[in-house]
């Protein structure tokens, strides 16, 4: 377990990190769930992580806000927050209005499995998700099968809401969903 007074920080991606978000994407346990990883090249992973430093390039690249995770000062991998009302084909596969994403990975091996990711899931969406105005209820949708990250994300207060296979991003979901608390 991650101790508790470890200090976890975010800070938005810069050119600086394309070589880290390359190499951590290309980790197999990465890799695994994040199938452009297999079909990419080297270049154009670099290519993609430098559109998305720059904010260039599609609207998923511009309109998602990209993070570095820091924990007691070390990047340990990447995180993700969006509007979906800024992707209206996928808000309407998830059915839930006034809602914001994320998505996340740990990039470093020795990160995982010590309950940093609840912890990181926790902080970012009181900061980030619910920082957005408007948005009441965040989602995150892993695949079914990566259980690792359910677990992680039940810890840090997300429930299940349902599975169905996403169209617009080619897989299934597993769809889970935290309330903001009214203040």
């Amino acid at each position: 377990m991650v101790p508790t007074d470890r200090e976890i920080s975010f800070r938005p991606i810069a050119p600086a990190d394309v070589p880290n978000l390359v190499r951590w994407q290309r980790d197999p346990e990465v890799a695994h769930w994040y199938h452009d990883s297999a079909v990419l090249s080297d270049q154009e992973l670099n290519d993609k992580w430098i559109r998305r430093t720059s904010g260039t390039g599609t609207p998923h690249e511009t309109n998602t806000r990209r993070f570095i995770i820091t924990v007691d000062g070390s990047d340990i991998g990447e995180i993700q927050v969006y509007d979906l009302r800024d992707y209206p084909v996928e808000a309407t596969e998830i059915g839930i209005p006034n809602a914001g994403g994320l998505d996340l990975f740990i990039g470093e091996p020795e990160w995982r499995d010590r309950g940093v990711g609840s912890r990181v899931v926790r902080q970012f969406v009181d900061e980030m998700v619910f920082g957005i105005p408007g948005v009441e209820t965040c989602v995150i949708e892993p695949e079914p099968a990566n259980k690792r990250a359910i677990r992680s994300y039940e810890k840090a207060g997300f429930k299940f809401a349902k599975t169905y296979h996403s169209y617009a991003n080619e897989m299934d979901c597993y769809l889970m969903r935290q309330e903001r608390i009214p203040d």
